[in-house]
């Protein structure tokens, strides 16, 4: 009994002890698992000490800091990230870890750390704390006041803190040394700003969020943001305005989410707002957000603006990537090249280059599927357009956006010289078809936006250039929605500048352009407009062309006896002009024309006949066509031989000129034969390549057509199972042409469109 009464003294006295001191170490820091709320610390300095806490006992303890912010109840997506972060967690249990959240402005670098700090809290459990490395006021923080803030908050008190600002460092690492704890860095400017506050030890979580890479930083787990699926954007919608309103109207919802461009900040607060105006139908706001001037100033609501969120980023920039990124502003947001920049911004492609990988690692740009590309969002491009124009004038900009359009028709022209064989094709291409069509197929889709912008811009003499030399181009490639794009903008800049030959120009290749997409339209009007004012140019070469594409359109619809007619005509009137490429054109029309009318001996005289008229002329791509058909009066007469050789030379004359799409033809034709001649293996070999040129291609109507050629063959030799393959294939394919054939082929992107179906239709081009 005296012994512990003894013991039971000694035991008050140790307690009365560690009351009277403060803890002067980390080590000294009891911890306990009670959570009493947190604080969050900022430049400010607001205390993050916590007081010592007696308890009835009298033992000491401390509040365990506990700073998440709240978590949002409407957050969407992310699913994956948040999977794959947690899993990098988990298998680094015991050794920690650090992770950095990076993306454009916007895009919910914070939202995603806040979900998953709550989400790993349980695992450490000593104390989460949050700093906003950007403090309240967007200024940046003090860091020496933010490890202060931290000491104290993990129990240290302001005596017993070091003096110096490495000391405090050592100190903070000191603490973290045997705990567990979970900290987040949000809006990290740069990765100086970073390596002080990362623990020292490997059993604390850290989570890093910034709208730069902070590649500078090692043995970083990375996680770089894109913007939401529509899918998730429609939720998002959905949680906050409620399933009923949004389903009433889901065409509207789909163009608000596409307005937004996906960004989670820009849909959050059209969301906010929509729930906020109960009474506005969804197409309504859909209308406003599609005026370019505006849109950024409809996205606000209460202290959530895209365009503070934008300028937070643009401040922060050194003045030559300002002057680039404002630059961007006019060029297309999808896709855009260095070598463009840079002759906008009147440098060096080197230096442009090295500024575009500043302005990628800002989350500014970003990559664009093809090497050595860029894109931007169109949100971020609106807001580099409205500080171009606030700061160096709308007549600036317009200057740059003539400045593009010159550039690509200088371009065009040259690339359309290199495919033709034109010996005069510029430093660029070098008389490479094949460099001048990979780079024209690199740049098809921004091409349709700058076509937009320069009608916008009144720049028609440019536009109607890019149109008319992108002709070579679009017939060896299927890019359907932007030649049409393209020649519906040529005819509106043709009479907006009043030029009769530029308006017959436009209409004979918007014609064109129908017949690749099987869309004639009122082809017949427009051709009967071109006839007129071919008459009061009074010039035959002219009315040639006009007469010419009049009897093919007349022969496609049966009328074989008046299209035979409209060419004799035409021949008459090209006697005078010499122009053996348009007399080849003619004599390639009456040879199709007397194929149909069962005079396969007169048909291919004339093909014979325009062969040698684009021999003359050195046009390798109409010699392969005069070629093929040739070949295809042999095949008829058995001549396989004579077949086989004609189809051949086709081949090399498409090879020679780089065209995909006639070569797969020419293939086609080779397969014919062979199958004729009983030969089934050459001819699935030469269906082989056909097909993988028609997917190079993207023409899924040819090679849908190939398939069931292909399908048939392998019928007759028993291979069943491969036949079933290849017309599922075919099946699959028709179904999926059948569908974009409502919404895209049939869906006009020139400049009569309203701007919703506009703006749709420029997407599905990007696309």
């Amino acid at each position: 009994m005296r012994e512990a009464a003894i013991m039971g003294k000694r035991d008050k006295k140790k307690a009365a002890r560690n009351k009277k001191k403060p803890s002067s170490s980390p080590r000294t820091v009891v911890h306990v698992s009670h959570v009493a709320g947190g604080i969050n610390i900022d430049r400010h300095g607001e205390s993050g000490h916590v007081a010592p806490i007696i308890t009835e006992n009298a033992v000491t303890t401390s509040i365990r800091p506990a700073q998440l912010p709240a978590d949002d109840p409407e957050f969407v997506g992310r699913s994956q990230e948040l999977s794959d972060l947690l899993e990098f967690f988990k298998e680094r249990d015991t050794q920690g870890g650090t992770v950095s959240i990076s993306g454009p402005p916007g895009v919910g670098k914070t939202a995603l750390a806040t979900r998953l700090g709550h989400a790993l809290a349980p695992s450490y459990p000593d104390a989460q704390i949050y700093v906003n490395l950007n403090g309240s006021d967007g200024k940046g923080v003090d860091l020496e006041q933010i490890i202060d803030n931290i000491l104290h908050a993990l129990g240290l008190s302001g005596p017993n803190l070091p003096e110096t600002f490495d000391a405090k460092i050592n100190q903070f690492r000191s603490a973290l040394a045997t705990r567990r704890v979970l900290l987040i860095l949000d809006n990290a400017a740069n990765e100086s700003q970073v390596r002080p506050l990362l623990p020292g030890n490997s059993g604390c979580a850290t989570v890093i969020t910034s709208r730069n890479n902070l590649s500078g930083l090692v043995g970083v787990r990375r996680s770089s943001l894109a913007t939401l699926s529509r899918n998730d954007g429609l939720d998002l919608l959905r949680r906050t305005i409620g399933h009923d309103r949004v389903d009433a109207d889901s065409t509207a919802a789909h163009l608000i989410v596409d307005l937004c461009g996906g960004l989670p900040l820009a849909l959050r607060i059209s969301a906010n707002k929509l729930r906020d105006r109960a009474t506005w139908p969804l197409a309504y706001y859909a209308s406003r957000l599609q005026d370019e001037r505006r849109k950024l100033q409809l996205l606000q609501a209460g202290d959530l603006a895209v365009r503070a969120s934008f300028i937070l980023s643009y401040e922060s920039l050194p003045a030559t990537l300002k002057h680039v990124f404002k630059i961007l502003g006019v060029v297309p947001s999808s896709s855009f090249s260095s070598e463009l920049v840079a002759n906008l911004a009147d440098l060096k492609e080197f230096e442009c280059e090295d500024i575009l990988e500043d302005l990628l690692d800002a989350n500014l740009v970003q990559l664009s599927p093809l090497p050595g590309r860029y894109r931007m969002h169109d949100l971020i491009r609106a807001f580099a357009h409205e500080c171009l124009e606030d700061e160096e004038g709308v007549d600036h900009a317009s200057s740059l956006i003539t400045g593009m359009t010159n550039w690509y028709a200088q371009m065009v022209d040259e690339a359309s010289d290199a495919i033709f064989g034109s010996r005069e094709a510029g430093k660029n291409f070098q008389a490479n078809p094949q460099a001048a069509t990979d780079w024209l197929e690199s740049e098809v889709a921004t091409i349709a936006e700058v076509v937009d912008a320069a009608y916008k811009n009144g720049s028609d003499d440019l536009l109607l250039r890019i149109s008319s030399n992108l002709t070579t181009f679009f017939q060896r490639r299927f890019h359907p929605n932007v030649w049409r794009t393209v020649t519906s903008f040529a005819v509106q800049s043709a009479r907006r500048l009043g030029c009769n030959h530029c308006i017959i120009n436009a209409l004979i290749e918007r014609i064109k352009a129908g017949e690749r997409t099987h869309i004639h339209e009122d082809s017949i009007s427009m051709l009967d407009e071109a006839r007129q004012l071919s008459r009061e140019l009074g010039s035959p070469r002219t009315e040639s062309r006009v007469l010419t594409q009049l009897a093919k359109v007349a022969s496609d619809r049966g009328k074989h006896v008046e299209a035979e007619k409209l060419l004799q005509r035409s021949l008459q009137l090209l006697k005078a002009s010499n122009d053996s490429h348009q007399l080849g054109h003619c004599y390639l029309e009456l040879g199709e024309i007397h194929l149909r009318l069962k005079a396969p001996r007169e048909a291919k005289r004339y093909y014979e006949m325009a062969r040698q008229r684009f021999l003359v002329g050195n046009d390798r791509h109409c010699q392969g066509t005069a070629l093929r058909r040739i070949a295809k009066i042999y095949l008829k007469q058995k001549e396989f031989n004579e077949a086989a050789s004609s189809a051949s030379k086709a081949v090399q004359q498409f090879q020679a000129v780089h065209d995909l799409h006639c070569l797969g033809m020419a293939y086609t034709d080779l397969a014919d034969i062979y199958i004729a001649q009983n030969e089934p293996n050459r001819a699935r070999a030469m269906l082989s390549k056909a097909c993988d040129h028609f997917k190079t291609v993207h023409d899924d109507n040819c090679l849908i057509w190939t398939l069931r050629q292909w399908a048939s063959l392998d019928d007759k030799d028993g291979r069943t199972k491969s036949a079933e393959d290849k017309r599922v294939l075919a099946q699959s394919l028709a179904s999926r042409q059948k569908q974009l054939s409502r919404s895209t082929l049939h869906s006009d992107t020139g400049p009569n469109m309203a701007q919703a179906d506009r703006d749709a239709a420029m997407k599905r081009i990007r696309a």
